[in-house]
């Protein structure tokens, strides 16, 4: 040719593949498909000449074996037994190193998912609903973090898991793929632990969780609150040591009888549940100044922060508000202060709510019920005025029930802090204790917490059999005819002296022995004198409603009457009675009988919101009422200038029963 080239000068053409035996090509795919990407195309051309078969051909061939070998190892993986305790299984292709969890992504590498976690288990609730994991990582602040994630999150919308996850400190890969990634892991890897979930503090089976979380005692398995509130590191925050709380604060209440009643009733809470009790509490009533706040500080130091944005709630909230203050205060102590900031047409339904254990029903948005909140505590309230007087202001008579569940305890500044422990005041005293409290605070519920768990599990009958004589020594207390409601609250001061004293046996008080005891026993007859007695409250309502009525009105508006002759007449005819409510009859010992005519009886009923016929019953069952013939509970009475006349007869002894009724 004119260039001089010629076809024995070309390369010599490239010799077609000999083809090998199945069984040969078989083993260079097996053997290629266990290879590397970067090693499988280091081999690949040398691999099919060798083999005989085309590179498209033997590439197929490659990629056939590894998906047959994959969806192999998934259903191997997939017919694992489950996982046994404390063990984890991420799904096959996952898998977690030091950097965090990674995604075996085949021909890609691994694909970094998020920041290193630990599955600590399976998370549901009692009723196996609400399941999920409970998660555990260090943020890049070393803080720990634990939480347990909804598994409902996996199926909402994209962004919502991973953002709560970020918002907690746990790095989550930007990239979409990742995160959809992420998502699968966390919905397929398996947890042979499980984990109870809980809403709320308090007991929950043999262990007791406090607002932040922390639980005390071992139950069948761990528990974890589902959602710590907010300010419930607040709520049970600590500060200082138990010696220096006991040295500080709680020596002081040697002697002060209301400061040691308040302090032991910080212990109260926590027994509700072991021993069938339900919630209530007390409410310690007096004039502005005196210490009642500091006292219900006292109390609230035993368990957490003492002031407000702590343990320290306010009476002004809303029933929502008070709803989630009693949850969060589950098997322990809520203290509100202030009562006079309550709006008085609510205190009523309050106390009430506060004592039946349950919120209010509610709806969702779809008209479904919402979960409806639920709470055993006991409370502690402070006030210038008590219920009845606040509610009054409102127009409105509180329910006897309702002052039962919350029964008011007078207070002042005497009887607060009669032992000042070498102060030169009680204003010195307070002042020490304003400070101690700040210093020392926390740290006894979790002492006295500890004891009660072991307690409850080793000798639970010696601790039922502890409050039935306690019960029994308070029982004593009060009359063989005390009306239910008295026991009721006598009960309630039993309990209250069984905190303390336990509290005591296990050092966590440093008090003598009954000095709790002392203390409830001084409270109950304080409510006992307020009260006027050990009859139940409407009957000592209807005592004190003519009582009243006769001490205010009985010189002015009664027609003074003795006898003369063997017959009745005016005292004092010369002197009219304005707006004559009834007359009095001068008895041989110098007191008067007083009858009150019909009309008078049921306007004076009235105005103390009291029903006449039943007043009228009470006075006759206590012996208070002269009853006329039949079932009349008035009686006919010759009157002078009148005639006869019917008239609730109520005899002397009303108003000399008020000052015995009222001594201790």
């Amino acid at each position: 040719m004119a260039d001089g080239f010629t076809l024995a000068d070309a390369p010599p053409a490239e010799a077609e593949p000999e083809p090998q035996s199945p069984e040969h090509v078989k083993a260079t795919v097996a053997r290629l498909a266990a290879l590397s990407p970067v090693e499988y195309q280091a081999e690949r051309k040398a691999a099919a000449q060798e083999a005989g078969i085309g590179l498209g051909a033997l590439d197929e061939a490659v990629k056939a074996e590894r998906a047959r070998r994959r969806a192999a190892a998934v259903e191997a993986d997939r017919s694992r037994p489950p996982p046994g305790p404390g063990e984890v299984r991420w799904p096959f292709g996952f898998l977690m190193r030091g950097d965090g969890l990674h995604a075996d992504a085949g021909e890609q590498g691994l694909i970094w998912l998020a920041a290193p976690f630990v599955v600590l288990g399976e998370a549901r609730d009692a009723a196996g609903e609400g399941w999920g994991l409970w998660l555990r990582w260090n943020d890049r602040d070393g803080r720990p973090h634990t939480w347990p994630l909804p598994a409902r999150l996996l199926m909402v919308g994209p962004g919502e898991m991973e953002a709560e996850l970020v918002d907690r400190g746990l790095r989550v890969s930007p990239d979409p793929a990742a995160r959809l990634l992420l998502r699968r892991a966390l919905g397929e890897v398996q947890a042979g632990s499980r984990v109870t979930l809980v809403s709320r503090a308090g007991w929950h089976g043999d262990a007791y969780v406090l607002p932040d979380g922390t639980v005390i005692g071992d139950a069948a398995e761990a528990v974890v609150m589902k959602a710590p509130p907010e300010n419930g590191a607040q709520l049970v925050a600590t500060a200082g040591t138990l010696e220096g709380w006991q040295e500080e604060v709680a020596k002081l209440a040697v002697g002060n009888h209301v400061a040691a009643f308040v302090i032991s009733c910080a212990f109260a809470g926590p027994l509700l549940d072991p021993l069938g009790e339900p919630s209530g509490g007390f409410h310690l009533a007096g004039r502005s100044k005196v210490g009642k706040t500091l006292a219900l500080r006292l109390g609230l130091s035993a368990c957490g922060l003492p002031f407000k944005g702590g343990a320290l709630r306010d009476w002004r909230s809303t029933g929502n508000a008070l709803e989630g203050a009693a949850e969060e205060s589950g098997d322990g102590l809520l203290g509100l202060d202030e009562l006079h900031q309550a709006d008085p047409r609510e205190v009523a339904a309050s106390a009430y709510m506060l004592a039946n254990e349950s919120g209010k029903g509610r709806l969702r948005r779809d008209a479904t019920a919402q979960r409806r909140r639920t709470w055993r505590a006991f409370l502690l309230s402070t006030g210038e005025l008590d219920l009845p007087a606040m509610v009054a202001k409102a127009g409105q008579k509180l329910p006897a029930g309702a002052e039962v569940r919350l029964p008011s305890i007078p207070v002042d500044s005497a009887g607060i802090w009669p032992a000042l422990h070498g102060r030169a005041s009680p204003e010195a005293l307070m002042t020490d204790l304003h400070g101690a409290l700040r210093r020392h605070h926390g740290t006894a519920i979790r002492a006295f917490l500890a004891c009660l768990v072991a307690e409850r599990r080793e000798n639970p009958t010696g601790l039922a059999d502890a409050a039935d004589a306690m019960r029994a020594r308070f029982a004593k207390l009060l009359p063989a005819d005390a009306d239910p409601q008295v026991r009721d609250v006598a009960r309630r001061c039993a309990l209250v002296a069984l905190a303390g004293e336990l509290a005591r046996a296990w050092d966590i008080l440093p008090w003598p022995k009954d000095e709790a005891v002392k203390a409830a026993e001084a409270m109950l007859q304080r409510w006992l004198g307020r009260r006027g007695g050990s009859a139940s409250t409407e009957e000592a309502q209807h005592l004190a409603a003519v009582r009243l009525f006769l001490t205010e009105h009985g010189a002015s508006r009664f027609v003074a009457l003795h006898k003369l002759d063997g017959s009745w007449v005016e005292t004092h005819p010369e002197r009219p009675v304005v707006k004559r409510a009834g007359w009095r009859r001068r008895q041989k010992d110098g007191r008067d009988e007083y009858l009150i005519a019909p009309e008078v009886w049921r306007e004076l009923c009235t105005e103390a919101g009291t029903d006449p016929a039943e007043t009228a019953r009470t006075l006759r069952a206590k012996g208070f009422l002269d009853i006329g013939d039949g079932k009349n509970l008035a009686q006919n009475v010759w009157l002078p200038g009148v005639g006869v006349k019917r008239c609730y007869a109520v005899k002397p002894d009303l108003l000399g029963a008020a000052k015995a009724e009222n001594s201790p």
